[in-house]
C-alpha cells in the first residue's frame, strides 16, 4: 500500500531527528513538530510511537526489510547456488551498515542499554529469524548449527563497523584503508565457502 504524504513526512521526521539530535530526542511531540502535523495523526496512521518506529524500521533497518527482499530469491535458487545468495545477503549487510549513519546510530543507542524502543529490535529479530529459517530449509538437516555460523559473521560485521567509527586500527588492520574492507569481504566469502563445504556438499 502506498504511503500517504503525511505518513512519509512522519517517517522522514524520525530520520531527521536521529541525524540531527539523536535517539534521546525521539518522542511524539517532537516528531509531530518536525513533520509539521498534528500528533494525533501518528496514532491514526501508526497506532502510536511504537507503530511509527516499526514502520520506520521496515524502511531503514537492514534485517527488517531483508526478508521481503531476499526470501523469494532463496526459494528459487538451486542448491549449488545457495551459498552465493548467503554471500550476497551478508555482504549487502556490511555495505549497508557501513554506509548508513542512521543504522550505526541506532545500533550504538541499542547497545548503550538506554534504548526504550524495543519495537525496532523486535522487528529486526523477527524478520532476520524468518530469513534464517528460509536458508535453513534450503540447506537441509545436515547443516548443523548453520544459524551459529551465520550469527558469528553478522556479529563480526556489526562489531567491526561500530568499533571503527572511533578507531581505525583493529587487531593490526587499518580499516581507514579501502583495501581492508575489500579484504574483509573476501574473507567473509571464504568463511561461507568453508563452513558450507564442511557441513554440506556445496563445493
Amino acid at each position: 500500500m502506498e504511503l500517504k504524504e503525511t505518513e512519509k513526512r512522519l517517517l522522514e521526521a524520525v530520520s531527521k531527528i536521529i541525524e540531527e539530535e539523536g535517539f534521546t530526542q525521539i518522542g511524539i511531540n517532537r516528531i509531530a513538530k518536525k513533520a509539521q502535523c498534528d500528533k494525533v495523526l501518528i496514532y491514526r496512521y501508526f497506532g502510536g510511537l511504537d507503530g511509527l518506529l516499526a514502520a520506520w524500521a521496515k524502511q531503514y533497518d537492514f534485517y527488517s526489510f531483508a526478508y521481503s527482499e531476499f526470501a523469494g530469491q532463496i526459494a528459487q535458487v538451486t542448491t549449488s547456488n545457495l551459498k552465493d545468495i548467503i554471500k550476497t545477503i551478508l555482504l549487502k549487510q556490511l555495505e549497508y551498515l557501513k554506509d548508513s549513519h542512521l543504522m550505526q546510530e541506532l545500533y550504538v543507542w541499542e547497545l548503550s542499554g538506554k534504548s526504550s524502543f524495543r519495537t525496532i529490535q523486535a522487528e529486526r529479530e523477527k524478520n532476520g529469524h524468518k530469513l534464517q529459517l528460509e536458508l535453513e530449509k534450503r540447506l537441509g538437516k545436515t547443516c548443523h548449527n548453520c544459524n551459529f555460523y551465520i550469527t558469528v559473521i553478522i556479529a563480526a560485521i556489526n562489531y567491526i563497523i561500530l568499533f571503527t567509527r572511533q578507531y581505525n586500527m583493529f587487531n593490526g588492520i587499518d580499516f581507514s584503508q579501502p583495501e581492508a574492507w575489500e579484504e574483509l569481504k573476501n574473507i567473509i566469502s571464504d568463511y561461507i565457502d568453508t563452513f558450507l563445504g564442511t557441513v554440506h556438499n556445496f563445493v
